[in-house]
């Protein structure tokens, strides 16, 4: 399935929304994808502070339906596994400020940590890529990381944010970003099927730079799981990015998801109502397919 993966343009989109709490469930009839398309699931998803366990339960749920939906490609938003809490290290003082710091660094783990080995086996069980955000811990030092893994189970690779809204100090004052807390410096690209896919996590996003090198690398789409601001702004941040690279640009994030088309044209922008957690179902076809439909009707 995953070997249909090409070069890409967004044509179709299907959203499946859930008017309960914390669940996620297949379409009653899911669309059908067109021929060679991709199918790419955006999970809206709100995860559970400080709660590994619980969200990697509630995750599973939600990639097993998005699966069976048809979703070859899924991605969560940031920090989906720990519920993404360094906001609540950096706004602490004190004490609570040393508990919490303590408390983020255990959180962390490393990337063949035993949450992570879940997440590779359910990919090898249902045949799908799977883009995770989680808090990882690295030689003393701990990251902002989406992780790429693949139908076979293996980790492809990894991207670290490398652009914070909150700055770059580090200290043990209000503000301070936890001591161990780094960025990242390099802007690789994945192999997802026969396509590229560049990541960037949330602030990213409003730095053109990242794009842009994610794009001189090589990839032909991207993906942006997110945790902070929603809203409005989004739209012009992601069709700005689409626009100036000229590759489609998925924007996933607890509230909202968004989508750009490689000519930075907005072809959804969900948000789906508090308490509601919703499924986004992107059919993606290669540019061959495209250009063959196109010349099928010049003929």
């Amino acid at each position: 399935m995953h070997a249909r993966f090409a070069p890409v343009m967004l044509i179709l989109l299907t959203c499946v929304l859930l008017l309960g709490g914390h669940g996620f469930a297949p379409a009653a009839e899911p669309p059908t994808a067109e021929s060679g398309a991709i199918r790419t699931a955006g999970l809206i998803f709100q995860p559970a502070k400080w709660d590994k366990d619980e969200n990697t339960r509630r995750l599973d749920i939600a990639i097993r339906k998005a699966q069976k939906d048809g979703a070859q490609l899924v991605v969560t938003p940031e920090g989906a596994l720990e519920g993404y809490v360094v906001n609540e290290v950096i706004r602490a003082t004190g004490e609570k400020r040393q508990e919490l710091t303590d408390r983020f660094n255990t959180l962390a783990e490393p990337i063949d940590g035993p949450h992570i080995r879940h997440f590779q086996e359910l990919c090898k069980e249902l045949n799908i890529h799977l883009v995770l955000g989680f808090l990882e811990a690295d030689e003393g030092k701990t990251y902002n990381t989406a992780v790429v893994i693949g139908p076979e189970g293996k980790i492809i690779g990894k991207y670290r944010k490398t652009h914070f809204a909150q700055g770059y100090s580090h200290g043990d004052k209000k503000g301070d970003n936890p001591p161990s807390y780094t960025r990242g410096t390099e802007y690789p690209v994945f192999d997802v099927g026969s396509a590229k896919m560049g990541v960037m996590i949330c602030f990213d996003r409003r730095v053109p730079k990242v794009a842009r090198r994610l794009v001189e690398n090589g990839a032909q789409i991207i993906v942006n799981p997110s945790y902070g601001m929603s809203g409005d702004k989004n739209r012009r941040y992601i069709s700005d990015r689409a626009k100036e690279t000229g590759v489609p640009v998925l924007f996933v994030h607890p509230k909202q998801a968004v989508f750009a088309t490689a000519d930075g044209q907005i072809a959804a922008d969900v948000r789906p109502k508090k308490g509601q957690e919703t499924t986004c179902m992107v059919s993606i076809r290669p540019i061959s397919e495209i250009k063959k439909s196109k010349d099928e009707k010049k003929d």
